[in-house]
């Protein structure tokens, strides 16, 4: 897709439950390159028993643990403190292509990870990709307002994100971070289709709620949540009630994520549509969307040509001219022109070739 594309940026989920830190930093490193730098890694901490299983592991890692462990992880990748920004010194001549005094090896020894080793890819356009990532319980947010650029949030209702949202930012600015740095983006779907027993499946898998033992009209409440594996920002957010969700009971839940999940759908002319999405930015603090889709490529086309103009014509949609922004990397597209790697606030940017050394 890179190949065929000039804009668009790929975001690509990997966990730092399963795969090694040096494994992902190197692959990560080559698909910036290969993306002239629209790469973005969205970070998730695995919670599925299934998935555990499939790589020998037989108990899942408690919730909390699993953002210990992922902080950690962030902690030891390579991408920031390896190389030299003039590592490369290409002389044909002399056969040479790296200065290796200028590549380091790292030494980390810590409680998860233990690892000594170089980065053996040069510094791809971004160095550190682009950072997404999803999750607001305790654990995650204080993990999403450390290392986060951008966070995908979901909620029935902006009431019940906003309080989320700004937590988040307040934790950032706690950190040093400029709090208005972390973008969100919220789960949207603005077309309509329907498949109740689908819905009901993903709702009991996300929140270890076996609906099918609940009646019909009986309220549901985090109680009803028997199983240890789950994602705790999803129950939070399919339990708490609002003024557009008074009260959770198996009817709603198929009512609700019969279409559009974990959030809003909005049914109707682009205009009503725009409106919608325009009352969310407004009432919840977001940056843009997650949207989702029911047909491919059908929901985008519409979006494209129907939903994409009403936008524009609110202001609310850049009117970027033809060829602007190609060459851009992910991050630029967020921060602006120029701001290819980790901003100077962000904590990764304390792990700098020329701001720190790990040999412990």
């Amino acid at each position: 897709m890179a190949a065929v594309t000039k804009s668009l940026s790929f975001g690509i989920t990997a966990s730092t439950s399963f795969e090694p830190p040096f494994l992902l930093t190197k692959r990560f490193s080559t698909l910036d390159h290969l993306t002239k730098g629209r790469f973005a890694w969205n970070i998730v901490t695995s919670w599925k028993k299934s998935a555990f299983k499939a790589i020998g592991i037989d108990t899942p890692i408690e919730h909390d643990e699993r953002y210990i462990v992922a902080e950690e992880y962030l902690q030891v990748l390579l991408w920031q403190g390896s190389w030299a920004d003039d590592a490369l010194d290409p002389n044909p001549e002399a056969d040479n292509y790296v200065n290796p005094d200028k590549v380091r090896t790292i030494n980390h020894h810590g409680k998860y990870f233990d690892l000594s080793t170089r980065h053996i890819v040069d510094p791809s356009p971004q160095r550190t990709p682009f950072l997404f990532q999803a999750g607001t319980s305790s654990a995650g947010s204080a993990f999403a307002s450390t290392h986060a650029e951008a966070i995908s949030v979901s909620s029935h209702s902006p009431s019940i994100l906003r309080p989320k949202i700004d937590n988040i930012r307040e934790l950032a600015k706690e950190k040093g971070r400029d709090p208005q740095s972390i973008k969100f983006f919220a789960t949207f779907t603005p077309i309509k289709y329907a498949s109740t027993i689908g819905g009901l499946v993903l709702f009991s898998g996300w929140t270890g709620i076996d609906i099918s033992k609940v009646p019909i009209d009986e309220e549901i409440t985090a109680a009803h949540s028997s199983e240890a594996n789950k994602i705790t920002s999803v129950l939070d957010n399919l339990t708490v009630t609002s003024h557009d969700i008074p009260r959770w009971t198996p009817r709603v839940v198929a009512e609700v994520s019969v279409i559009s999940g974990l959030g809003p759908l909005s049914i109707g002319s682009p205009e009503t549509v725009a409106t919608e999405m325009e009352r969310w930015m407004r009432d919840a603090d977001l940056d843009g969307f997650n949207l989702g889709h029911v047909t491919t490529p059908g929901t985008f086309e519409e979006v494209v040509d129907l939903l994409i103009p009403e936008l524009r014509r609110r202001v609310l949609y850049p009117r970027a001219e033809d060829g602007s922004q190609e060459g851009w990397t992910a991050r630029e597209k967020i921060y602006g022109k120029g701001q290819k790697v980790l901003r100077k606030d962000h904590p990764g940017s304390a792990y700098n070739y020329d701001t720190y050394w790990e040999d412990s």
